[in-house]
């Protein structure tokens, strides 16, 4: 039996509350749990998708407030089993079905903090792979990119055996034309950006002026044409 599992069996069952279904699936089962006397929450995750080495590259990482901090990892058999930090808040597709657009100077501020969670994950070799309005948790102010179910670990010598993101989000090399590289996550927040401002993905239409052309260098179909890290793009945004 798992280490999680046994934890769940004894102290998460006995000093936590099971308090939500996040998502229940075949291939992932999230619950969120809050502790019964401090109102700590905890995420626990049960997945199929066995990409332990992404969340064990990131276990007792400090990545805060950017991305949950993880704090245990087990398996067993085909599962996968993950604790991970709770953020609280509210994401961005919630904002945008109510506001329906963003000032430029908010998601450049949203941008900020997007690339300074991918320098965390690709400083670990670690490709995000799911970047969209769903998994972008306004915290405090601050941005917080979540779920790590479908992220992978970067293997430069073979292409991605299976097509695994979100249609529109997901950059053209997911779709097992080429290996997933940290350039698949610029495109992925290029595209992000031109839904929040003008509501549309950029292959209908950009805003004009630097944003624009900001957009348009992170969604190239050619990955050599895009921002190479999530650095440089982050200096792009700042002459804005």
């Amino acid at each position: 039996m798992s280490e999680i599992k046994d934890y769940i069996d004894t102290a998460l069952n006995s000093e936590y509350t099971k308090v939500r279904t996040l998502r229940d699936t075949s291939v992932n089962t999230i619950y969120c749990y809050e502790k019964n006397d401090t109102g700590q929450m905890l995420v626990f995750i049960k997945s199929a998708n066995r990409n332990d080495e992404v969340f064990r590259k990131l276990k007792n990482v400090n990545t805060v407030p950017f991305i949950p901090r993880i704090y245990e990892v087990s398996s067993e058999d085909d599962f996968l089993y993950v604790l991970e930090e709770f953020i609280e808040g509210k994401s961005l597709a919630d904002y945008f079905s109510e506001f329906r657009q963003f000032s430029i100077g908010e998601v450049k501020s949203i941008l900020f903090d997007l690339c300074d969670a991918l320098q965390i994950l690709h400083g670990l070799g670690i490709v995000h792979r799911d970047i969209k309005p769903e998994n972008v948790i306004i915290r405090n102010g601050k941005a917080c990119l979540i779920d790590l179910s479908i992220a992978k670990l970067i293997n430069p010598s073979g292409n991605d055996t299976r097509y695994l993101g979100t249609a529109g989000y997901a950059a053209p090399e997911q779709y097992g034309i080429s290996q997933s590289l940290p350039t698949a996550d610029i495109y992925a927040l290029g595209v992000l950006a031109n839904i929040l401002i003008t509501g549309t993905h950029p292959t209908s239409s950009v805003p004009k002026g630097r944003i624009g052309r900001i957009i348009k260098k992170c969604t190239n179909i050619q990955t050599a044409k895009r921002y190479q890290s999530a650095a440089e793009l982050k200096k792009a945004l700042a002459k804005i």
